[in-house]
């Protein structure tokens, strides 16, 4: 008889949101929503998108995000959506309740021409 998985070692695959709905979003008044870039500080300042909290994937904790609400939307992205999906899955198990992935990561973003901010 198969052992039963801990959460811990179960998979998720974290909702994805494509860039064009999320540059619609950002272009909308209504941002009801927490941005979060999940790369290394040095990517993060080779541009990111606006609004995001950086947020590194290799210290992160759930102490950085506990501000935000359990039920309030976040999306997380990173290059390409592998890093950003382990996040996302953190968050899952935590108890967040609307968890998005940026499809493609900002590499997609970028590849569409659409803008990056520097700080």
């Amino acid at each position: 008889m198969p052992k039963e998985q801990s959460p811990d070692q179960q998979v998720y695959k974290v909702p994805i949101i494509k860039a064009e709905e999320l540059k619609a979003r950002l272009q909308s008044k209504d941002k009801n929503f927490v941005l979060l870039d999940t790369r290394s500080e040095k990517e993060y300042k080779s541009g990111h998108l606006k609004e995001a909290r950086f947020v590194n994937f290799e210290t992160f904790t759930l102490k950085e995000v506990a501000d935000i609400p359990k039920d309030k939307e976040i999306i997380v992205y990173c290059l390409s959506g592998g890093r950003s999906n382990r996040v996302g899955v953190q968050l899952l198990g935590a108890g967040y309740e609307n968890v998005h992935n940026l499809e493609g990561g900002i590499s997609s973003w970028k590849e569409k021409k659409y803008p990056v901010v520097y700080d």
